[in-house]
């Protein structure tokens, strides 16, 4: 791996791969990765150069990080200390991995995140694949794609403008928002304590149980008010317990409500029976997800195939 620290003064150096730089005394210490890296700690902040692969194993990164526009950053055992910027067409994939700062992606070509800790994450554009993470603060994607599986979200969830917000087998405990999605989204086997919110999508919402893109093993909760307003998809809530009220105006169609779902409180708008969904289904919605698990495997190896020809560190 080469990682250059730019700073007249800087000597972390191995075999040509890790090098620290700065232009001038003033400027901010960085430290540039292309390549391999293992268990070392950087003390200062990290940068991918463009269009470059790095691939960190049990690396520990003081600073900040950033994968600078069509670069890529795999890493795994890691611990980021401060925040992480993917720029556009970057690729960001995390695996057993803390990030005490704030994630950040703008314009990205997706990030992949399993079994990471993440403060909070703020994405633009791109693909975000979740898988058994954790999330302190507020997730945010928009104009993206969200598929979240298996994870903790301590306070927000927010799909705005997205392809799809797809959540499974998952805690939301805060607020859940899911607006103007194209392909709508799934909501399957998973929790929210706060307000949950749907409006302005199109195509198919399916909320918890049955619904119009298949079957879905494991009961939902909701224990604040849901809102389904304003949606030109096909809705379904279903298999799902709403400890507040149900707000269902302005769709067209109208939100379908399933015979396994539990409304505690009132319920306000207008809502058809289960059956004028029924036979409406289309394929089942995992494959989103398994959709983005390969293009998310299929960059992560092409980064790791140019990581590793870039030259192994002595590190």
């Amino acid at each position: 791996m080469k990682i250059r620290t730019f700073i007249a003064t800087a000597s972390l150096v191995a075999s040509g791969s890790l090098v620290a730089f700065s232009g001038s005394a003033q400027a901010a210490l960085y430290t540039t990765c292309v390549g391999d890296g293992g268990a070392v700690t950087v003390t200062n902040d990290l940068v991918v150069p463009a269009g470059k692969s790095c691939t960190l194993t049990g690396t520990r990164v003081k600073g900040s990080v950033t994968v600078e526009a069509g670069a890529d950053l795999v890493a795994a055992g890691a611990t980021f200390n401060g925040a992480v910027t993917v720029e556009e067409n970057a690729y960001l994939d995390l695996t057993d991995t803390t990030v005490k700062g704030t994630l950040t992606t703008e314009s990205a070509f997706g990030t992949h995140l399993e079994k990471a800790n993440v403060k909070a994450v703020t994405a633009t554009g791109g693909f975000l694949y979740a898988v058994d993470s954790t999330v302190g603060g507020n997730l945010s994607t928009e104009a993206g794609e969200l598929y979240v599986s298996g994870s903790t979200l301590n306070t927000t969830l927010s799909g705005s403008n997205n392809q799809y917000t797809d959540v499974y087998d998952s805690t939301v405990k805060g607020a859940f928002t899911v607006s103007g999605n194209a392909l709508g989204g799934v909501f399957c086997a998973s929790e929210v304590y706060g307000a949950a919110t749907y409006t302005g999508n199109s195509d198919t919402l399916q909320i918890g149980g049955e619904g119009l893109l298949g079957s879905c093993a494991g009961a939902s909760y909701f224990g604040g008010n849901v809102s389904v307003t304003d949606n030109t998809a096909n809705s379904v809530l279903d298999n799902a317990i709403v400890r507040g009220s149900l707000t269902a105006t302005g769709n067209d169609p109208v939100l379908v409500v399933g015979e396994l779902a539990r409304i505690r409180g009132a319920v306000t708008g207008e809502t058809a029976a289960a059956s004028a969904a029924r036979s409406a289904r289309k394929a089942a919605p995992q494959d989103r997800g398994a959709d983005l698990a390969e293009k998310a495997a299929e960059r992560a190896d092409a980064a790791r195939a140019e990581a590793h020809g870039a030259g192994k560190s002595a590190l």
